[in-house]
């Protein structure tokens, strides 16, 4: 009867003021305003709604539809970042709509406008919006594939947003050895997923860009990015792969980070950085690239003494006040840039693996659907 009563108060109300009101509202009631009559749902679901509410959501200082998601002994659990950073201990939801939310190998490809891509055992690809509860399984990546399944194995990936196309794409390396008697050969070849076709391209072979490219990339400028070389080598690159030309191409080592190994990348502030354990200071570093694409705009954005930290730590946001808040392991912490000190963040059923490399993504809750039109 409310439900009525609203549609029929909303009737004579503009467009333009409806979807004012609507794009203020956080998604789970977005989902539920759509059951109240056939015209909201069709402005909630009309793209120029997503890609405004979405806009929005980015900028409120509140956080209200900010989530940090992260994998638990084969689960796919979340927490709001809201409620992360003001009260002391956060609980912690489970996505129990998932078909595949039980596999002991489930790894996050990446997150983009509320869409999350996950890799499961290997070679099974997903995509999933946490907020209205929406997924689907991605066609087999291996049928049509240079190789067959027993003889490769997915080793580096990345799922981002193609601005100039307007569609969601995975990049996705498969690594196979290739026995001939005593002879043995190793390939990598790369295909890309697009959501709008919903197929892989064309398998093709990597020659030059395929050293210890490994893992889940990090997407900034319409681009996957990817640490290319040795672990306990001091020279490396950056590898790119452009998401419009379907391209790779690569970044040197800037000159700042001579001496720097092991490195890692990550997105802060909307901004490539890299990070490292293995300096030669002896400290942990982050280094930013303030402005994509130029060289010698890199710049050192934080310096914590190795008392304050232990290994595998990752930035993974950077508050308003300018501490940066990190996943170090199993555990979650603040880092006071001005105090210089260490501030541990408490969470109740994030039991994370402690033998795996399991990062955490930080996403938007959005209503940006699986199924993309024209």
């Amino acid at each position: 009867m409310e439900t009525v009563k609203a549609a029929k108060t909303t009737d004579h109300l503009p467009k333009e003021i409806m979807e004012e009101i609507l794009c203020r509202l956080l998604v789970k009631l977005l989902s539920r305003f759509k059951c109240v009559s056939p015209s909201w749902r069709s402005l909630i679901s009309s793209k120029q709604f997503i890609k405004t509410h979405l806009q929005r959501s980015k900028k409120i200082e509140s956080f209200a539809d900010q989530r940090i998601i992260l994998t638990c002994k084969g689960k796919l659990k979340a927490c709001s970042l809201s409620s992360f950073l003001t009260e002391s201990v956060t609980r912690v939801d489970s996505f129990d709509f998932l078909p595949m939310n039980s596999s002991n190998d489930i790894v996050i490809v990446g997150s983009c406008n509320g869409l999350i891509c996950v890799l499961v055992d290997k070679c099974r690809f997903f995509l999933l919006n946490p907020s209205t509860r929406e997924f689907k399984e991605l066609p087999d990546f291996f049928t049509g594939a240079m190789f067959p399944k027993n003889l490769g194995s997915i080793s580096a990936y990345g799922f981002g947003f193609d601005e100039s196309s307007g569609d969601y794409k995975i990049c996705a390396v498969c690594y196979s050895m290739l026995v001939f008697g005593l002879n043995v050969t190793f390939r990598r070849t790369v295909r890309v997923y697009s959501l709008k076709a919903d197929s892989w391209g064309v398998s093709s072979l990597l020659y030059k860009h395929d050293i210890c490219s490994y893992g889940a990339a990090k997407f900034m400028s319409g681009k996957f990015h990817w640490i290319s070389g040795f672990l306990t080598d001091p020279k490396w690159e950056v590898v790119c792969f452009d998401l419009k030309s379907e391209t790779f191409e690569t970044v040197k080592q800037p000159s700042c980070m001579e001496g720097y190994k092991r490195p890692s990348l990550g997105v802060l502030e909307g901004c490539l950085c890299v990070f490292s354990d293995y300096s030669p200071n002896d400290t942990f570093d982050v280094w930013i690239w303030n402005e994509y694409g130029v060289e010698d705009s890199w710049a050192k954005y934080v310096t914590i003494p190795y008392k304050s930290v232990t290994n595998y730590v990752t930035p993974l946001f950077v508050l308003p006040s300018g501490d940066v808040m990190f996943t170090c392991g199993s555990e979650f912490f603040i880092y006071n840039k001005r105090d210089n000190c260490v501030r541990q963040q408490h969470t109740i059923d994030f039991d994370r693996d402690r033998d795996r490399d399991s990062e955490a993504e930080l996403y938007t809750e959005s209503v940006v659907s699986l199924v993309l039109g024209d």
